[in-house]
Order: C-alpha cells, then sequence, then structure tokens
C-alpha cells in the first residue's frame, strides 16, 4: 500500500510542480523551492528542537500561539516551522508581532527519501502537526528513528468523514504513526477513533482558536489610518471567496441604504482574488481604493473610498477592531466557512453564512448566544446588517455575548502544552484514560 502511495505521490507532485512554476512566473511571485520539497534545509535550523508543520495561514496563526509556550518550556529548543503555501509562510516569517520561528521551509514530499533527509538534520524532540494532516511516509519515517509525532488542535469534520472513512483501511496504519492526537471536541476524537487511531493515544484538548489573542490595536487610529470618521458605519467583510463578492456588495448596497455614509472593506481570502474583488467593486458603481495604496499614504487624508480592497495579508484582525459590521467568508458558497472567532474575541456580532462545516462548533455556540447570525444570501445579509446597525441596544448585547463565548471557551493551549509535555515524558505517563478529556 506504502509503495502504491508513494508512486501517486511522486506522479501528483510531477504534474502539479511545472504547473506551479508556470503561474508563479505569470503571477511574478517566488517559485516553489524544490529542493526544500526534497527536504533540504535553506536556512539553518538547530537540531535537538522541535519541527512544527502548519498548512496555512489559519493553522500558521495556531502554531505560533504555541510558539512561546515551547520557548518557555523547552528553554533552547530551536523550532524549525513547514507551511504548504506562500501566505502561510508569509505570516511565519512575521512572526505576527512575535519572534518568528528559528527557520522556515516548505514541507517536503511525503516521500521516505525526502522527509527522512529533513528529519535527519533537524533530529527534532518531537514534530508537531498543525489540525488533520496526515502524511503517511512522514509518520513511517519518524516511527523508524523514534520520533515522537503529535496531531495538534485536530478536527474531523462531518463532512469529510465519509471520504475519510472510504480510505480507513490505510488510514488506519498510517494513525498509528500519531504518539498522541489531541483533538477538538468529542466528537472529533471519536471520528478520529472510527478511522482506527488507538483509544488510549487520542485526547479531548479544546479548540485553539478561542486562545487566540486579540490583536493590541487602537480601532481608532486604525479608523484615522482609512479616512473612516467614528460615526461612520464600518462593514468589513473578511476572508471572502471567489462567488461571494455578488452578495456582500448587494448588502452593502442596502445598508447604504440605510446609512448613505456607510463604508465597506472587502478582504479575499486568496491573493489571486484581489483583482476580480475591486472590478466587480467598480462595476457596481464604487469608488473603489486598495489596502497598499492607502498604507503607502504617510498621514492623512487618506483618498476617498467606498470600498477598500485589502490586498494584503495579516492585517484583518486589526481591521476586523475597527469594524462595526463584520461578516466572514467562505460561507455563503460552500467552503466550510473561515475563523469566526477572531471577530468574536473582539466583541464583534458576527455575520456569516450557512456553509460553516470547519468551524461548527464555535459558530453554532455563537448563535445560541445571540452573537452570530446566519444570512443564505445577500438580501437576507443586508436586512441583518441593517438591523444591527438601528438597534443600537440589541448591538451592545451581541458585542458583549461575543466575547463572552470566547472567554468561556478558553483553556485548550495549556491541556495542549500538557499533552506535549506527556509524550515527551512516557515514564511519567502511564495513564490509559479513553479519550481523556
Amino acid at each position: 500500500m506504502y509503495r502504491v502511495y508513494g508512486a501517486l505521490t511522486a506522479l501528483a507532485w510531477a504534474a502539479v510542480l511545472p504547473y506551479q512554476m508556470v503561474m508563479a512566473i505569470l503571477k511574478r511571485t517566488p517559485p516553489p523551492s524544490l529542493r526544500e520539497r526534497l527536504g533540504y534545509l535553506q536556512d539553518g535550523a538547530a537540531p535537538g528542537g522541535f519541527w512544527m508543520h502548519a498548512v496555512s495561514v489559519g493553522e500558521v496563526r495556531l502554531a505560533l500561539r504555541i510558539l512561546p509556550e515551547l520557548r518557555r518550556r523547552f528553554p533552547g529548543a530551536a523550532v524549525h516551522l513547514t507551511t504548504g503555501t506562500a501566505t502561510g509562510r508569509a505570516l511565519a516569517a512575521s512572526g505576527a508581532g512575535a519572534p518568528p520561528p528559528a527557520s522556515i521551509g516548505t514541507l517536503p514530499f511525503d516521500l521516505p527519501f525526502a522527509m527522512g533527509r529533513l528529519l535527519d538534520r533537524l533530529r527534532p524532540r518531537a514534530v508537531l502537526v498543525m489540525e488533520t494532516e496526515i502524511w503517511p511516509n512522514l509518520l513511517r519515517v519518524c516511527a523508524e528513528r523514534g520520533v515522537p509525532v503529535l496531531l495538534v488542535n485536530g478536527r474531523i469534520s462531518p463532512r469529510s468523514y465519509p471520504r475519510y472513512r472510504a480510505l480507513r483501511p490505510f488510514l488506519q496504519e498510517s494513525l498509528h504513526g500519531f504518539t498522541t492526537l489531541g483533538m477538538q471536541s468529542r466528537e472529533d476524537a471519536e471520528r478520529i477513533v472510527g478511522l482506527g487511531a488507538a483509544v488510549h493515544r487520542v485526547r479531548v484538548t479544546g479548540n485553539l482558536k478561542f486562545d487566540l489573542e486579540p490583536p493590541r490595536v487602537d480601532p481608532d487610529a486604525v479608523r484615522r489610518r482609512l479616512g473612516v470618521e467614528a460615526r461612520t458605519p464600518l462593514f468589513v467583510a473578511g476572508s471572502t471567496a471567489a462567488g461571494e463578492e455578488r452578495a456582500v456588495l448587494q448588502a452593502f448596497r442596502a445598508l447604504r441604504g440605510v446609512d448613505v455614509r456607510a463604508r465597506l472593506v472587502l478582504a479575499p481570502r486568496h491573493p489571486e482574488d484581489f483583482p476580480a474583488a475591486g472590478t466587480r467593486a467598480r462595476d457596481a458603481g464604487h469608488v473603489v481604493a486598495t489596502w497598499s495604496r492607502v498604507a503607502a499614504i504617510a498621514g492623512p487624508p487618506a483618498p476617498s473610498w467606498d470600498v477598500l480592497v485589502v490586498d494584503a495579508l495579516g492585517i484583518l484582525p486589526e481591521l476586523y477592531a475597527a469594524a462595526d459590521l463584520v461578516f466572514v467568508g467562505g460561507s455563503l458558497v460552500p467552503r466550510g466557512g473561515q475563523n469566526v472567532l477572531e471577530p468574536a474575541s473582539l466583541g464583534k456580532p458576527v455575520l456569516f453564512g450557512p456553509h460553516m462545516e470547519n468551524f461548527r462548533a464555535p459558530s453554532e455556540a455563537l448563535v445560541a448566544a445571540g452573537a452570530g447570525f446566519v444570512a443564505h444570501d445577500g438580501e437576507e445579509l443586508g436586512r441583518l446588517l441593517t438591523r444591527l446597525l438601528g438597534d443600537r441596544a440589541g448591538y451592545r448585547v451581541a458585542s458583549a455575548m461575543a466575547a463572552r463565548v470566547v472567554e468561556a471557551n478558553r483553556g485548550a493551549l495549556p491541556k495542549t502544552m500538557a499533552m506535549i509535555e506527556e509524550a515527551l515524558a512516557p515514564a511519567r505517563s502511564q495513564g490509559q484514560g479513553a479519550l481523556r478529556a
């Protein structure tokens, strides 16, 4: 089975790499590093530390949240972080306001020689895999070298579970390569056991996204930078997916029907969608500016705009802080949704679409508390926006409940760190409790 998987992996990358090279040339972005894909390090990394893997922006944020705790509890242990996207790598390099990892690279091909080469260079105490990334050959070569592998903040959505079940015979063998699997909820834990994970290796550690720190920014300063007055309604549509701009612009039109001063900040999830978002806003008759243009101006006055397209990465949390109204995208189209906890932690009522499979528990908690609102299309989104804008007392209650939901569910970080320490000190951890919380 591993030989078949390895052959398919090699064939897939043989097809994908040339495409990535061509697209990098067309978009004038750095091409993918073949050396890193083969397991070579581009920059130095001290051996004996940790290898963390976080596939994209959301997972990188979680990795950066854990990073200071790793440094505190394991002094001197360097951290090498691998990621699978350019956006994730850029965020990792920034450190999100804190010292970044000691070294950053691309995840190697999941082939024994590539994974083994990087493992032999890093000689890590442990490999920490963020959320549900199952790489069979990585797990196998780690087992051969006696390197613990921990799944951190793992989840298996109801939508993806049937597809995983179809691969259970192969997944079961791979899952046995994890030393410990820390899952977000009991339901996630039961699903991973159903796929073949050993019960005594599974822990319920909670959702680390509740433990992400809100940005320390001055909302008024952000508004001044944008050229938005204090009383001007600011609507931020964050992490939107292709196909959602039309509904967002329809809702914005309804909002402007109530208050013509209203402004829209439109932040597509993927950089390749930046130009199309601006084009659609202009076609709708709006004056459009981009974040990069506004940010380049040293001081006021900022250029006049109706719609601001965010064409940069890593600034969405501070824009949420300055917002009056927030919509979180990837949810009006079947993409599974994006992180609703970022704006909620800032005390913002959160609007989103019906497709929240990847953030089901947080979105349901917000709706139950009266701090989350589901819109099925642009017309309904517009009605919800205008209702929130007009009901100031209701808005204040929803804001307070949003922050309360986040605060009430914190606690995954200490559980996760305890899991890591336990895995690295097996002599002290002989408990066998099934699906322990």
